[in-house]
Protein backbone atom coordinates (compact mmCIF):
# COMPACT_ATOMS: atom_id res chain seq x y z
CA UNK A 1 0.00 0.00 0.00
CA UNK A 2 1.40 3.89 -0.93
CA UNK A 3 1.76 6.21 2.46
CA UNK A 4 0.15 9.25 0.42
CA UNK A 5 1.55 12.63 0.12
CA UNK A 6 -0.94 15.18 2.28
CA UNK A 7 -2.55 17.98 0.69
CA UNK A 8 -5.01 20.54 1.36
CA UNK A 9 -9.03 18.40 0.29
CA UNK A 10 -12.44 19.43 1.13
CA UNK A 11 -13.96 17.11 3.70
CA UNK A 12 -15.82 14.11 2.61
CA UNK A 13 -19.15 13.39 2.08
CA UNK A 14 -19.75 16.59 1.14
CA UNK A 15 -21.99 17.56 -1.69
CA UNK A 16 -24.24 20.36 -2.90
CA UNK A 17 -27.27 20.75 -4.31
CA UNK A 18 -27.42 23.35 -7.77
CA UNK A 19 -29.26 26.45 -7.23
CA UNK A 20 -32.71 26.36 -6.81
CA UNK A 21 -32.69 22.67 -6.66
CA UNK A 22 -34.96 21.84 -3.90
CA UNK A 23 -38.33 22.35 -2.94
CA UNK A 24 -41.26 21.76 -4.98
CA UNK A 25 -43.73 23.68 -2.83
CA UNK A 26 -41.03 27.25 -2.65
CA UNK A 27 -37.76 27.92 -4.00
CA UNK A 28 -36.01 31.34 -2.04
CA UNK A 29 -35.20 34.04 -4.05
CA UNK A 30 -35.35 32.48 -7.52
CA UNK A 31 -35.70 35.02 -9.30
CA UNK A 32 -33.61 37.79 -8.37
CA UNK A 33 -30.20 38.57 -7.57
CA UNK A 34 -29.36 37.27 -4.19
CA UNK A 35 -29.05 33.22 -3.40
CA UNK A 36 -29.29 32.03 -0.31
CA UNK A 37 -26.58 29.06 0.62
CA UNK A 38 -25.65 26.92 3.08
CA UNK A 39 -22.58 25.41 3.59
CA UNK A 40 -20.87 22.66 5.94
CA UNK A 41 -18.15 24.10 8.28
CA UNK A 42 -14.81 23.10 7.52
CA UNK A 43 -12.61 20.74 9.51
CA UNK A 44 -9.80 23.61 9.57
CA UNK A 45 -10.14 27.08 9.28
CA UNK A 46 -8.53 27.27 6.33
CA UNK A 47 -11.67 25.41 4.58
CA UNK A 48 -13.71 28.43 5.76
CA UNK A 49 -11.41 30.99 4.55
CA UNK A 50 -11.29 29.69 1.50
CA UNK A 51 -15.00 29.64 1.11
CA UNK A 52 -15.80 33.13 2.40
CA UNK A 53 -12.79 33.93 -0.29
CA UNK A 54 -14.86 32.25 -3.42
CA UNK A 55 -18.23 34.07 -2.28
CA UNK A 56 -16.17 37.55 -2.37
CA UNK A 57 -14.46 36.60 -5.66
CA UNK A 58 -17.89 35.38 -7.46
CA UNK A 59 -20.04 38.47 -6.11
CA UNK A 60 -17.06 40.62 -7.42
CA UNK A 61 -17.62 38.86 -10.70
CA UNK A 62 -21.24 38.82 -10.83
CA UNK A 63 -22.90 41.45 -9.35
CA UNK A 64 -25.09 39.16 -7.69
CA UNK A 65 -25.48 38.17 -3.88
CA UNK A 66 -24.73 35.43 -1.84
CA UNK A 67 -26.24 35.36 1.54
CA UNK A 68 -24.80 32.07 2.95
CA UNK A 69 -24.20 30.45 6.57
CA UNK A 70 -21.87 28.13 8.27
CA UNK A 71 -22.34 25.24 10.07
CA UNK A 72 -21.29 22.17 11.84
CA UNK A 73 -22.11 18.52 9.96
CA UNK A 74 -25.04 17.81 12.46
CA UNK A 75 -26.61 20.80 12.66
CA UNK A 76 -26.65 21.44 8.79
CA UNK A 77 -28.32 18.02 8.65
CA UNK A 78 -31.12 18.66 10.79
CA UNK A 79 -31.43 22.33 8.80
CA UNK A 80 -31.85 20.39 5.60
CA UNK A 81 -34.72 17.80 6.81
CA UNK A 82 -36.64 20.52 8.27
CA UNK A 83 -36.14 22.26 5.25
CA UNK A 84 -36.99 19.68 2.81
CA UNK A 85 -39.85 18.59 4.59
CA UNK A 86 -41.45 22.16 5.14
CA UNK A 87 -40.51 22.89 1.30
CA UNK A 88 -38.60 26.28 2.50
CA UNK A 89 -35.46 25.63 1.35
CA UNK A 90 -32.07 28.08 0.41
CA UNK A 91 -31.00 28.33 -3.67
CA UNK A 92 -28.22 25.79 -2.53
CA UNK A 93 -26.55 23.72 -0.14
CA UNK A 94 -24.13 20.58 0.17
CA UNK A 95 -25.76 17.55 1.00
CA UNK A 96 -24.49 16.09 4.24
CA UNK A 97 -24.60 13.41 4.54
CA UNK A 98 -24.40 12.75 0.61
CA UNK A 99 -26.89 10.16 0.17
CA UNK A 100 -29.61 12.85 0.11
CA UNK A 101 -29.03 13.33 -3.45
CA UNK A 102 -29.91 9.99 -4.72
CA UNK A 103 -33.01 10.01 -1.34
CA UNK A 104 -34.33 13.56 -2.96
CA UNK A 105 -33.80 12.93 -6.70
CA UNK A 106 -35.99 9.64 -5.95
CA UNK A 107 -38.48 11.53 -4.54
CA UNK A 108 -38.36 14.29 -7.32
CA UNK A 109 -37.30 16.83 -4.84
CA UNK A 110 -34.18 17.84 -7.10
CA UNK A 111 -33.96 20.17 -10.12
CA UNK A 112 -32.09 18.75 -13.11
CA UNK A 113 -28.62 20.03 -13.58
CA UNK A 114 -27.79 18.04 -16.88
CA UNK A 115 -27.48 21.51 -18.66
CA UNK A 116 -24.78 22.94 -15.64
CA UNK A 117 -22.62 19.77 -15.84
CA UNK A 118 -22.45 19.88 -20.01
CA UNK A 119 -20.78 22.98 -20.02
CA UNK A 120 -17.92 21.47 -18.13
CA UNK A 121 -18.22 17.93 -18.96
CA UNK A 122 -14.78 17.26 -20.23
CA UNK A 123 -13.42 17.99 -16.87
CA UNK A 124 -15.33 14.97 -14.85
CA UNK A 125 -14.13 11.13 -14.75
CA UNK A 126 -17.01 8.96 -14.82
CA UNK A 127 -16.73 8.34 -11.09
CA UNK A 128 -17.59 12.38 -10.17
CA UNK A 129 -20.99 11.23 -12.52
CA UNK A 130 -21.96 8.55 -11.54
CA UNK A 131 -22.71 9.53 -7.54
CA UNK A 132 -24.83 12.47 -8.83
CA UNK A 133 -26.79 10.74 -11.54
CA UNK A 134 -30.03 9.24 -9.80
CA UNK A 135 -33.24 7.61 -10.52
CA UNK A 136 -36.29 9.96 -10.04
CA UNK A 137 -39.09 7.68 -9.12
CA UNK A 138 -41.82 10.04 -10.36
CA UNK A 139 -40.33 10.84 -13.81
CA UNK A 140 -39.04 7.32 -14.03
CA UNK A 141 -35.57 8.51 -15.36
CA UNK A 142 -32.30 9.10 -14.29
CA UNK A 143 -30.56 12.51 -14.64
CA UNK A 144 -27.70 14.24 -13.13
CA UNK A 145 -29.15 16.09 -10.22
CA UNK A 146 -25.73 17.76 -8.51
CA UNK A 147 -22.13 19.52 -10.15
CA UNK A 148 -19.47 17.29 -8.74
CA UNK A 149 -16.87 19.97 -7.86
CA UNK A 150 -13.96 17.02 -6.29
CA UNK A 151 -14.29 13.42 -5.37
CA UNK A 152 -12.90 11.44 -1.94
CA UNK A 153 -11.54 8.02 -0.86
CA UNK A 154 -10.89 6.63 2.17
CA UNK A 155 -7.31 6.47 3.38
CA UNK A 156 -5.79 5.01 6.45
CA UNK A 157 -4.19 7.85 9.19
CA UNK A 158 -1.96 5.99 11.88
CA UNK A 159 0.06 7.54 14.75
CA UNK A 160 3.70 6.59 13.77
CA UNK A 161 4.60 7.46 17.62
CA UNK A 162 2.17 4.68 19.10
CA UNK A 163 2.94 1.92 16.77
CA UNK A 164 6.97 2.31 17.61
CA UNK A 165 6.25 2.74 21.26
CA UNK A 166 4.48 -0.61 21.23
CA UNK A 167 7.97 -1.91 19.43
CA UNK A 168 7.09 -2.35 15.80
CA UNK A 169 7.94 -0.02 12.77
CA UNK A 170 5.76 1.12 10.15
CA UNK A 171 7.46 -1.31 7.21
CA UNK A 172 5.93 -4.08 9.97
CA UNK A 173 2.36 -3.37 9.05
CA UNK A 174 1.26 -6.21 6.70
CA UNK A 175 -0.21 -5.52 3.70
CA UNK A 176 -3.42 -7.51 3.14
CA UNK A 177 -6.78 -6.59 4.66
CA UNK A 178 -7.39 -8.52 7.80
CA UNK A 179 -3.94 -8.85 8.56
CA UNK A 180 -3.18 -5.11 7.87
CA UNK A 181 -5.50 -4.85 10.68
CA UNK A 182 -5.23 -7.42 13.12
CA UNK A 183 -1.85 -5.66 13.46
CA UNK A 184 -3.49 -2.88 15.38
CA UNK A 185 -4.76 -5.08 17.58
CA UNK A 186 -1.60 -6.43 18.30
CA UNK A 187 -0.54 -2.80 18.87
CA UNK A 188 -3.01 -2.01 21.40
CA UNK A 189 -2.28 -5.13 23.65
CA UNK A 190 1.46 -4.09 23.85
CA UNK A 191 0.67 -0.87 24.70
CA UNK A 192 -2.03 -1.77 27.62
CA UNK A 193 0.91 -4.34 28.84
CA UNK A 194 3.18 -0.91 29.54
CA UNK A 195 -0.01 0.69 31.28
CA UNK A 196 -2.10 2.65 28.28
CA UNK A 197 -5.15 1.45 29.61
CA UNK A 198 -7.12 4.10 27.30
CA UNK A 199 -5.88 3.46 23.95
CA UNK A 200 -7.32 1.71 21.47
CA UNK A 201 -5.97 -0.27 18.42
CA UNK A 202 -8.90 0.98 15.48
CA UNK A 203 -10.51 3.75 15.29
CA UNK A 204 -13.78 1.91 13.08
CA UNK A 205 -17.29 4.50 12.96
CA UNK A 206 -20.29 1.85 14.14
CA UNK A 207 -22.37 5.03 14.83
CA UNK A 208 -25.22 5.53 12.55
CA UNK A 209 -24.84 9.29 12.73
CA UNK A 210 -23.37 11.24 9.80
CA UNK A 211 -22.29 10.02 6.59
CA UNK A 212 -18.94 8.36 7.90
CA UNK A 213 -20.42 4.76 8.62
CA UNK A 214 -22.30 4.64 5.52
CA UNK A 215 -18.59 5.03 3.75
CA UNK A 216 -16.54 3.26 6.08
CA UNK A 217 -19.12 -0.25 5.51
CA UNK A 218 -19.22 0.74 1.93
CA UNK A 219 -15.15 0.85 1.65
CA UNK A 220 -15.03 -2.63 4.06
CA UNK A 221 -17.58 -4.10 1.56
CA UNK A 222 -15.30 -3.22 -1.40
CA UNK A 223 -12.28 -4.72 0.85
CA UNK A 224 -13.77 -8.11 1.16
CA UNK A 225 -14.63 -7.76 -2.65
CA UNK A 226 -17.92 -6.72 -2.66
CA UNK A 227 -17.36 -3.57 -5.13
CA UNK A 228 -20.33 -5.40 -7.49
CA UNK A 229 -23.21 -4.52 -5.20
CA UNK A 230 -23.99 -1.46 -7.94
CA UNK A 231 -22.91 -1.60 -11.18
CA UNK A 232 -22.87 1.25 -13.62
CA UNK A 233 -26.11 0.59 -14.74
CA UNK A 234 -27.52 1.24 -11.48
CA UNK A 235 -28.88 -2.34 -10.98
CA UNK A 236 -28.61 -3.94 -7.47
CA UNK A 237 -27.22 -7.04 -6.96
CA UNK A 238 -27.80 -8.32 -3.59
CA UNK A 239 -28.30 -12.33 -5.12
CA UNK A 240 -24.77 -12.13 -6.03
CA UNK A 241 -23.01 -14.89 -3.59
CA UNK A 242 -19.79 -12.72 -3.78
CA UNK A 243 -21.72 -9.90 -2.62
CA UNK A 244 -23.30 -11.45 0.01
CA UNK A 245 -20.11 -13.03 1.27
CA UNK A 246 -18.34 -9.75 1.14
CA UNK A 247 -21.89 -7.69 3.03
CA UNK A 248 -21.13 -10.64 6.13
CA UNK A 249 -17.06 -10.30 6.59
CA UNK A 250 -17.74 -6.09 6.12
CA UNK A 251 -20.26 -6.60 9.31
CA UNK A 252 -18.80 -9.09 11.25
CA UNK A 253 -15.46 -7.85 11.51
CA UNK A 254 -15.63 -4.26 12.64
CA UNK A 255 -18.59 -5.84 15.30
CA UNK A 256 -16.36 -8.56 16.18
CA UNK A 257 -13.21 -5.80 16.87
CA UNK A 258 -15.25 -3.92 19.10
CA UNK A 259 -16.77 -6.64 21.35
CA UNK A 260 -13.16 -7.77 21.29
CA UNK A 261 -12.42 -4.48 23.22
CA UNK A 262 -10.02 -3.26 20.07
CA UNK A 263 -12.72 0.14 18.68
CA UNK A 264 -13.39 2.84 21.68
CA UNK A 265 -16.93 1.93 23.34
CA UNK A 266 -18.47 5.18 22.45
CA UNK A 267 -17.80 4.89 18.67
CA UNK A 268 -21.11 3.51 18.29
CA UNK A 269 -22.69 7.07 19.80
CA UNK A 270 -20.15 8.87 17.36
CA UNK A 271 -20.74 12.01 14.99
CA UNK A 272 -19.09 13.05 12.20
CA UNK A 273 -15.86 14.42 13.46
CA UNK A 274 -15.43 12.32 16.78
CA UNK A 275 -13.54 10.06 15.10
CA UNK A 276 -11.27 12.64 14.09
CA UNK A 277 -11.59 13.78 18.00
CA UNK A 278 -10.32 10.65 19.29
CA UNK A 279 -7.56 10.24 16.59
CA UNK A 280 -6.18 13.78 17.34
CA UNK A 281 -6.48 12.84 21.37
CA UNK A 282 -4.44 9.79 20.67
CA UNK A 283 -7.44 7.72 21.83
CA UNK A 284 -6.80 4.77 19.26
CA UNK A 285 -4.12 4.22 17.32
CA UNK A 286 -5.32 4.51 13.61
CA UNK A 287 -8.12 5.42 11.96
CA UNK A 288 -9.93 4.74 8.31
CA UNK A 289 -11.68 7.96 7.21
CA UNK A 290 -11.84 9.96 4.14
CA UNK A 291 -10.34 12.85 3.18
CA UNK A 292 -7.27 14.59 4.87
CA UNK A 293 -9.69 15.96 7.27
CA UNK A 294 -7.63 14.39 10.32
CA UNK A 295 -4.47 16.16 9.20
CA UNK A 296 -5.08 19.19 7.85
CA UNK A 297 -7.28 20.06 11.44
CA UNK A 298 -4.18 19.85 13.30
CA UNK A 299 -1.57 21.30 10.40
CA UNK A 300 -0.26 23.87 12.73
CA UNK A 301 0.44 21.59 15.53
CA UNK A 302 3.88 20.45 13.57
CA UNK A 303 4.79 17.83 15.80
CA UNK A 304 1.43 15.84 15.99
CA UNK A 305 1.23 16.75 11.87
CA UNK A 306 4.15 14.93 11.39
CA UNK A 307 3.66 11.82 13.44
CA UNK A 308 0.81 11.08 11.70
CA UNK A 309 1.28 8.57 8.65
CA UNK A 310 -1.11 8.59 5.73
CA UNK A 311 -1.18 5.25 4.07
CA UNK A 312 -3.45 3.97 1.22
CA UNK A 313 -6.02 0.70 1.41
CA UNK A 314 -4.73 -2.21 2.59
CA UNK A 315 -4.84 -4.77 0.11
CA UNK A 316 -7.84 -7.64 -0.36
CA UNK A 317 -7.24 -10.76 1.62
CA UNK A 318 -5.98 -12.48 -1.70
CA UNK A 319 -3.42 -9.79 -2.43
CA UNK A 320 -4.96 -7.92 -5.03
CA UNK A 321 -5.18 -3.89 -4.55
CA UNK A 322 -8.41 -2.62 -3.34
CA UNK A 323 -10.47 -0.21 -5.07
CA UNK A 324 -11.26 2.87 -3.39
CA UNK A 325 -14.74 3.36 -2.66
CA UNK A 326 -15.46 7.13 -3.86
CA UNK A 327 -17.64 9.99 -2.61
CA UNK A 328 -17.65 13.35 -4.87
CA UNK A 329 -19.10 16.41 -3.39
CA UNK A 330 -21.41 18.43 -6.04
CA UNK A 331 -22.53 21.99 -5.92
Amino acid sequence: MAILSRRSVLRSSLAAAAAGTLGRPYIANAAVTTATVWWVQGFAQEEDVAFKKIVADYEKASGNKLDYTISPYAPMRQKIVSAVTSGVVPDLFQNTPPEIIALYAWEDKLVDVSDVVETQREEYTDTALLTVRCYNNVEKKRSIYGVPYTVDVFTNHVWRPLVEKAGYQMEDIPKAWDAYYDFFKGVQKKLREQGMRNVYGLGFQLTTNGGDPNSFFNQFLVGYGGQGIVTPDGKLHLDDPKVREAALWALTYPTTAYKEGFVPPGAINWNDADDNNAFHAKQIVMDLDGSLSTEVAIIKNQQDYNDIVTMGLALSNDGKPCRAWPTACAA
